[in-house]
């Protein structure tokens, strides 16, 4: 317990926010406002991984730290040897509560490297270890990084917390031993987050299913009428299955033929994954032991090309090197393609369980071509037929602001925290995103679940992973478009549409990008906030303007304050 007096050595640091916009809890952080109030720590004070500063927010539902170091860092690795990041909160604000450090009682002690929070809530008795879903904690990137974003549930909070973080090894604080960082909760903002339908936009629009179903779950009685509901509920045109060793063709035939009239083109490659297609496969690679590829046959009557579908599952765990072989053996295939291995701008995606929890070069080789063995896979580049990176597309899961893929379902102290495994990497210079999304049942209205027979602990039970769903726009054939009138550019001079109020999601299918702030400007007195699929921003109230100009084939979230009719984007 501390005295008065040693109180009268700490100055404090209250602050209480203005209203951010959503935060996608993705690893990414354009959706981070500059108004957002960021704590900068002394630079330089410590011999080891310095602390920088740190970012706060919040919702109704949790609250939102962003934590930026000078080194890069796995933060939920405990073999990490150069840092060991924990973060003290004090939920009541009370320093004769908890345990006494730094100034604040603290009552719960999130150790990231340990993977654990310290339960000081009746410090010092009955003090124990509890896994981080305990207070549903999400800490993304999971690969190395020196900046992470964090979600913390706020359920057991008090309107005003104080909190700070420390290194471990070296001993770096932020604040330092002299300031306590008082937060007071913004109540007044809000978790929406739109509801994507789970029906396509347009029929002609290619859509991918990658799930992996836990070591050959479709199998398993117990858990097979769970992937039924699930996988039949998307209706896919194309899957990437992981763990499915012990799962042969004509059990995954079977499998099909009990929620679908229709045939389906399956590969299983050498390292056991298996590939499913609503149309015909014409060639097969055995690209790695843990990527296999195939090109898709897709109907001249409707596209101008076929399509390359490349399914991965990457080395688990501590496997680094394994992973970063891997990816080396991707950039090598995807260059043999087009080096003529594929017909000319081929589209092509890479899906799967990538595993990606280790150094971040084996995602920035997926991304950028940058192979690491040069010697023994070539000198790599970018992998896109116009020699640009590939796109990541991020899954956001379906009514939450969550994107991780996967979480342990029987969490104890220790347990690895929810993560973003599965992946969706796609050629943006031959193909579109029209919209994506993650499906966990739990986080689903009941409208939604009723919408697509499904059951709230549908995904719970099925897979510790989630299904990632994307929904593609392939260029259409000359045959198309002859036959329906078309083309591949479009006219919405005519085409109006309906908003209701709250969230909506639209999408932007204009001949020319246009800026967002011309495209808002008739009902600019009308939004709260616009979207992209990046979750850069565009925030009227503010002018603010993150997402620059809207892209023909992208999607936009848009919530308004009242219902708009006849509203035409292109105008």
């Amino acid at each position: 317990m501390k005295t008065t007096f040693h109180l009268f050595l700490f100055y404090f640091l209250s602050v209480n926010l203005l209203a951010q916009n959503q935060i996608i809890v993705d690893g990414f952080f354009n959706d981070w406002i500059e108004d957002t109030f960021t704590f900068n720590d002394e630079s330089s004070d410590t011999p080891g991984v310095d602390l920088l500063n740190f970012s706060v927010c919040n919702d109704d539902k949790n609250i939102y730290f962003r934590l930026k170091l000078d080194s890069e860092i796995d933060l939920s690795d405990s073999t990490d040897l150069y840092a060991r990041i924990r973060l003290f909160i004090d939920s009541d604000n009370n320093t004769l509560t908890g345990y006494p450090t730094n100034g604040i009682g603290s009552e719960y002690g999130i150790d990231f490297n340990e993977k654990f929070i310290w339960n000081d809530l009746t410090y010092p008795f009955n003090v124990t270890q509890e896994p981080l879903y305990w207070l549903n904690v999400v800490p993304l990137p999971t690969i190395t990084a020196d900046e992470f974003e964090i979600a913390v549930d706020r359920t057991f909070f008090s309107d005003t917390i104080s909190f700070f973080f420390k290194e471990d090894i070296d001993g770096d604080k932020m604040p330092d031993a002299n300031q306590i960082f008082s937060y007071v909760l913004n109540n007044n903002s809000t978790s929406n987050t739109p509801q994507v339908s789970f029906s396509k936009s347009e029929p002609t629009n290619l859509r991918l299913m990658s799930y992996n179903v836990l070591n050959n779950g479709i199998l398993n009685p117990s858990r097979r009428e769970q992937f039924k509901r699930v996988i039949s509920s998307v209706d896919a045109d194309l899957y990437t299955f992981n763990e499915c060793g012990g799962v042969t063709l004509e059990d995954m035939v079977t499998f099909f033929s009990e929620f679908s009239s229709d045939y389906w083109y399956m590969y299983k490659f050498s390292g056991g994954d298996i590939s499913v297609s609503r149309y015909p496969i014409l060639q097969e690679f055995n690209v790695d032991m843990t990527i296999g590829a195939t090109l898709i046959n897709l109907p001249d009557s409707i596209y101008s090309t076929d399509i390359l579908l490349i399914n991965g599952h990457l080395a688990c765990c501590s496997n680094d090197v394994s992973r970063q072989i891997s990816a080396d053996k991707f950039i090598q295939f995807i260059h043999n393609c087009k080096n003529g291995l594929v017909p000319l701008n081929t589209p092509f995606i890479f899906s799967g369980d990538m595993n990606l929890v280790g150094y971040k070069q084996q995602y920035e080789t997926i991304l950028n071509g940058s192979i690491f063995d040069t010697s023994s896979y070539g000198i790599g580049g970018f992998p896109d037929w116009d020699n640009t990176p590939l796109i990541d597309q991020v899954c956001v899961i379906n009514e939450s602001n969550q994107s991780y893929t996967w979480r342990d379902r029987n969490p104890s102290s220790g347990a690895y925290p929810p993560g973003r495994l599965d992946f969706i990497f796609y050629s943006n210079s031959v193909l579109t995103v029209d919209k994506s999304f993650t499906i966990s049942t739990i986080h689903m209205s009941e409208e939604l679940l009723s919408a697509n027979n499904l059951s709230t602990n549908d995904t719970e039970i099925a897979s510790d992973h989630l299904p990632v769903v994307a929904d593609f726009m392939v260029k259409f054939s000359d045959e198309y478009i002859l036959n329906n009138g078309g083309n591949n550019s479009s006219d919405c001079s005519s085409y109006s549409i309906y908003l209701s109020q709250g969230w909506n999601m639209i999408g932007f299918g204009c001949i020319n990008s246009l800026d967002s702030e011309i495209v808002f400007s008739p009902i600019i007195d009308h939004i709260v906030i616009v979207k992209d699929n990046l979750g850069n921003a565009y925030l009227p109230e503010w002018n603010f303007n993150g997402i620059g100009d809207l892209e023909r084939g992208y999607g936009y979230q848009i919530k308004i304050t009242e219902v708009i009719e006849n509203y035409n984007i292109c105008e």
